[in-house]
């Protein structure tokens, strides 16, 4: 086994390795991260010339090796592996020891693994940092779409669903990006903050993925004007609800609670899950727990050092200001 970087004309193989790993999402494509206009590299780990494990290396906005702005997922993917569990498990501790070492030279390592990650052993041993964290899923091969219904939460989702539809919103796909911006941005104003998305930017993105087919947009419209506005990028796997803004002002009750109900049923027949995201922000949680959702285990993985330790302190101090807690 050996360590190697790979170069941009050999991101089609990483790309095909992404859609065989357990851990794989678009998340971790090139082309999501060229989306996003992210600066990243490839660590993989090799044998006999064929990718067994890997990470994407990708900074965020401020810099950092960190998850950035809607990348979801990050963190290490492992091929499927040999069905005999000793062999596969070897290889596996084999090739994250490869990465941990290598990743422990970054003072700012700091990604969110995806969910299908359950090991992190090598990294401990490496002085590294876990937390657990939540995200929450709709599953579709488990239920039925009227038995995800019937389990929404009686009086916070159904009867808002109905109090939407019954007001007169109409719920329209595919809407400008103006509409978008304008929601997005304002629901940040209004925590008392600004966006933290570049319009320029947040267009590109957008326009990109809409030409590679996976991203989806819905706007609630009451007498004409939008009221709340959602983004999601989609592949066989999973939905990712990651964009969501609402004119709080002017929207009729259950508004964007119908949006997502619609959202929810879109993707129904063409996703394994909704994966609901922001899950753990108390101002969402709630609402995102009672749309007959399980709650789904994923890591956050830090070098652990005291340029980590003063961002992390940061973050809660920040959060705490914002949200109360």
């Amino acid at each position: 086994m050996e360590l190697k970087i790979l170069k941009r004309d050999e991101y089609d193989i990483w790309d095909s390795f992404v859609d065989k790993s357990p851990q794989g999402s678009l998340f971790s494509k090139s082309w999501y991260l060229d989306a996003l206009g992210a600066e990243y590299e490839i660590l993989t780990v090799e044998n006999k010339n064929r990718i067994i494990a890997g990470i994407v290396l990708a900074k965020n906005e401020i810099n950092t090796y960190a998850n950035p702005m809607l990348d979801k997922y990050l963190g290490v993917l492992l091929e499927k592996g040999s069905p005999n569990r000793h062999k596969r498990e070897s290889n596996e501790y084999k090739a994250m020891e490869l990465i941990a070492k290598e990743c422990k030279k970054i003072k700012s390592f700091d990604y969110y693994f995806h969910p299908n990650f359950d090991n992190w052993i090598p990294f401990y041993w490496q002085g590294f940092a876990q937390t657990t964290r939540y995200t929450y899923r709709i599953e579709y091969k488990k239920y039925t779409l009227e038995e995800i219904y019937q389990n929404f939460h009686h009086g916070i989702v159904k009867n808002n669903i109905n109090k939407g539809e019954k007001s007169g919103v109409e719920i329209w796909m595919n809407i400008s990006f103006d509409d978008i911006w304008n929601l997005v941005n304002k629901t940040f104003l209004r925590q008392g903050g600004k966006s933290p998305f570049k319009k320029e930017k947040l267009k590109n993105y957008i326009d990109l993925l809409h030409r590679k087919g996976v991203f989806y947009s819905w706007g609630a419209y009451y007498e004409g004007k939008c009221v709340a506005v959602a983004g999601v990028v989609y592949e066989p796997k999973s939905a990712y609800f990651l964009l969501n803004g609402i004119d709080i002002e002017n929207m009729p009750r259950g508004a964007n609670t119908y949006m997502i109900y619609e959202l929810i049923k879109y993707f129904s027949n063409k996703s394994d899950y909704f994966d609901f995201e922001g899950s753990m922000l108390p101002g969402v949680e709630p609402l995102y727990r009672k749309f007959a959702t399980q709650r789904v285990p994923y890591m956050q993985i830090w070098n652990d050092n005291l340029i980590n330790y003063l961002k992390l302190k940061a973050k809660k101090f920040y959060k705490k200001l914002r949200y109360g807690r």
